[in-house]
């Protein structure tokens, strides 16, 4: 999984203090039209953008930290637990992301950030196709979806998000690493434009960061010694 712990998730605070001591936020754009429009429904979905945004790349480095502990302990033993903290915190980024993307799409829409890097058109439907499939998961293992374009799980499906080596997937639906990186950039970047302020290199204290290393306090007693075997049977007890 590539790194985005480069990418500041202090948006939403950054927000506060626009409108705390200016009154904003101040969403920049080239439209004049735009500008003289600045609604509360404009502001509002700004200020969700930079709290899901910044959310997305705190779940997403939670995530990949947590995968690096259990592929690479310092103990060479098996811990699934990891596996399944790595999982929930991805699912989490999928949600955020996408939701992310439907608002930068409609701030677009009424001028803001046109300047900003874009998702394509494909790269939106992954996004929103593989969050509502593991936000409904259930329905699709029950069969109880009213569209006819949803269908169950087949038996050979990873019901709950699996993580291989470069890519994620559930059901049918998948995205890679890479991509979801790349999304998130891009959404970081979309913030900036519209704030009209670049945040800066973080510090070596950045949360993101933190994240590498700070795994927390590890359980004691007896534990089982990893094998690559052992470790890809302990995934698809978790999704299959």
């Amino acid at each position: 999984m590539p790194t985005v712990d480069d990418l500041s998730n202090k948006g939403f605070q950054n927000v506060l203090l626009d409108r705390a001591l200016g009154g904003g936020p101040v969403l920049r754009t080239n439209s004049a039209a735009a500008a003289k429009r600045l609604t509360r429904e404009h502001v509002s979905l700004f200020v969700n953008l930079t709290r899901l945004v910044d959310k997305a790349l705190r779940e997403y480095e939670a995530s990949r930290a947590a995968l690096i502990n259990y592929l690479s302990p310092p103990d060479e033993q098996l811990r699934t637990t990891g596996y399944v903290v790595a999982v929930d915190h991805l699912e989490n980024c999928i949600s955020a992301a996408s939701r992310s993307a439907v608002i930068i799409r409609a701030l677009r829409e009424r001028g803001y950030g046109r300047a900003a890097p874009r998702l394509t058109p494909t790269q939106e439907e992954r996004l929103a196709f593989i969050r509502n499939a593991i936000e409904h998961s259930d329905e699709r293992i029950l069969g109880t979806f009213k569209s006819k374009k949803i269908r169950k799980f087949d038996s050979h499906e990873p019901i709950a998000l699996r993580l291989a080596n470069r890519h994620a997937v559930i059901g049918d639906e998948s995205i890679r690493y890479i991509e979801l990186s790349q999304d998130l950039r891009k959404f970081h970047r979309a913030i900036e434009v519209m704030r009209g302020v670049q945040t800066g290199a973080p510090g070596p204290n950045w949360p993101n960061m933190k994240l590498h290393t700070d795994f927390g306090v590890r359980p004691g007693g007896t534990a089982v010694m990893a094998s690559d075997y052992l470790r890809e049977l302990s995934r698809l007890i978790v999704t299959h």
